[in-house]
């Protein structure tokens, strides 16, 4: 036996002890009664896949997922129904396609025609005119006229008085012209004229839209309207499936 340190022998490492499985414990609630039956969800312990999806069932309300099979449902008929409809309405029209296209045909060129008429169409009527005119001006009169007396005239005025071979005398003449006397006079003076005309007569008119504007309007609906009838005429009678 040596007493040397060295040489002592080095002492073996202990074998690691097994690993315990590891348990979660909850936490331990004092006021619940310790009598009450422990779960293995509340005991920690891991759950299996099993018992996930009860929990999970459990947990989850089934109310709102009721609520989205039944509106995924309801939704599935109406996009349903409106497919159906609307394959329908496409089966109608394809069979009317040719009566479709006469009537739009039809329409079309009574349109046309409508406003081919109204460019050349006039206006014909009688206009009855019954009004009143003012007349106001000046009227100058130079004319020669003959007037009747209606009373009697006195006239005083110098005369002279031819004696013949003696000679001749001036004095003053009076005399009085009796009623209904005809005295030719001349007339030169300006008379005011202020007084109202009745005017009553019948005026025909004549009046052709397409001279007064409305010519090039109807020019642009017809050229406007021109393709619409080309595109329809170009239209098939009937669509014919082709089979491949």
């Amino acid at each position: 036996m040596s007493l040397d340190p060295s040489a002592q022998s080095e002492p073996t490492p202990a074998a690691p002890a097994a690993e315990q499985p590891r348990v979660a414990l909850a936490p331990v609630d004092t006021a619940t009664p310790t009598s009450a039956p422990t779960t293995p969800l509340a005991a920690g312990v891991p759950l299996s896949a099993n018992e996930l999806k009860k929990v999970r069932r459990v947990i989850r309300p089934a109310f709102p997922r009721k609520v989205w099979r039944a509106a995924v449902g309801l939704t599935l008929l109406v996009s349903m129904t409106i497919n159906l409809i609307l394959i329908v309405v496409v089966v109608i029209l394809v069979n009317q396609v040719g009566a479709i296209k006469l009537t739009l045909a039809s329409v079309l060129g009574q349109l046309d025609s409508a406003f081919e008429g109204l460019g050349a169409a006039s206006i014909h009527d009688t206009i009855k005119i019954n009004q009143q005119v003012p007349v106001r001006f000046d009227l100058p009169l130079k004319q020669d006229t003959v007037v009747t007396t209606l009373g009697p005239v006195p006239i005083n005025t110098q005369a002279t008085f031819s004696l013949g071979q003696f000679g001749s005398i001036n004095g003053v003449v009076s005399l009085q012209l009796p009623a209904g006397t005809q005295l030719p006079i001349h007339l030169e003076l300006t008379v005011p004229v202020s007084n109202s005309i009745p005017v009553v007569f019948d005026q025909a008119i004549n009046i052709p839209l397409a001279e007064k504007g409305l010519g090039p309007v109807v020019a642009k609906l017809r050229s406007a309207l021109g393709p619409i009838i080309s595109l329809v005429r170009q239209l098939p009678d009937r669509f014919v499936i082709i089979e491949p």
